[in-house]
């Protein structure tokens, strides 16, 4: 793999081919996560977003976690009234926002450990989710007095049901991969060596394809998720799609179609050249 930067302290980023690959890299804390980690992953995935060679991101973990939550030493300082160290990094905003992650390139999150609190909400709003074997699942909020965060009692009822949601979210039990599979928070489960392979493997099957295509795709699903209209659904979609019917990316797919090659979408200064001879 490609060092894709170097300058982090709480993450790791590489790249293979067209996929970002970010690990959270606090083994010693189980990857769990303070205002620095937030914060080098929002920077990580803005560089991603704005990378043309860049097409999908995959995200997992060093050591035997994913991410096992918030810093609870944060925390703490509400109540003590610590500042905490003056060297964290603070985030731009919120780093697991749902409209941010629906605009932003294509996510697989690729659990390898445990993943809780935050570690198991922030998945959530990923585009696909696959796991170890070892993988472990939990909403523990209420064991320590906190209510689930990154808007989870709104996303995860539409993923699992809203029985199994306020299961889950009320006596905070730990699952296994399979039965988050079995649920449905999971899409796949494989042998822990398989997992990084495997994500790579499905980010580069997103990747191939067009990275504004990929965008419009992310926000309809989004958009339509919170519609409650469906004339306005309809109207949307014709637009949407009347619009793609006159892209250069569309365009380049017939023309590959026509002449039994692959699409050369990500050829930019080919796709630019495309783009000026429709207008």
């Amino acid at each position: 793999m490609e060092i894709y930067a170097s300058n982090y302290e709480t993450i790791q980023v590489t790249r293979e081919g067209r996929v970002g690959i970010i690990y959270w890299n606090r083994p010693e804390t189980l990857n769990a996560f303070n205002q620095t980690m937030y914060a080098e992953w929002v920077e990580a995935y803005d560089a991603f977003n704005h990378d043309e060679t860049i097409g999908a991101v995959v995200c997992t973990g060093t050591g035997r976690a994913y991410s096992s939550g918030a810093d609870i030493g944060g925390f703490e300082r509400t109540f003590t009234g610590d500042t905490g160290p003056s060297n964290e990094k603070k985030p731009p905003h919120p780093a697991f926002d749902p409209w941010y992650m629906a605009e932003g390139k294509p996510t697989i999150a690729a659990v390898n450990g445990v993943s809780i609190g935050i570690g198991f909400t922030s998945i959530l709003w990923y585009d696909l989710i696959i796991a170890s074997t070892k993988a472990r699942f939990s909403a523990r909020f209420p064991a320590i007095g906190l209510t689930p965060e990154a808007s989870s009692t709104w996303i995860l009822p539409r993923l699992i049901g809203f029985q199994h949601a306020k299961e889950m979210m009320l006596t905070g039990r730990i699952l296994d991969a399979e039965t988050a599979r079995e649920l449905g928070i999971v899409r796949e489960v494989v042998e822990p060596d398989d997992l990084v392979p495997r994500a790579i493997e499905l980010a580069n099957e997103i990747a191939a394809n067009p990275s504004g295509t990929l965008q419009n795709i992310k926000l309809m699903l989004m958009e339509d998720l919170l519609a409650n209209d469906l004339s306005m659904i309809e109207r949307r979609s014709n637009h949407n799609f009347a619009k793609a019917r006159k892209s250069a990316e569309h365009r380049e797919g017939l023309l590959a179609l026509r002449e039994s090659r692959l699409p050369k979408y990500h050829e930019i200064q080919y796709m630019n050249e495309l783009r000026e001879s429709l207008q």
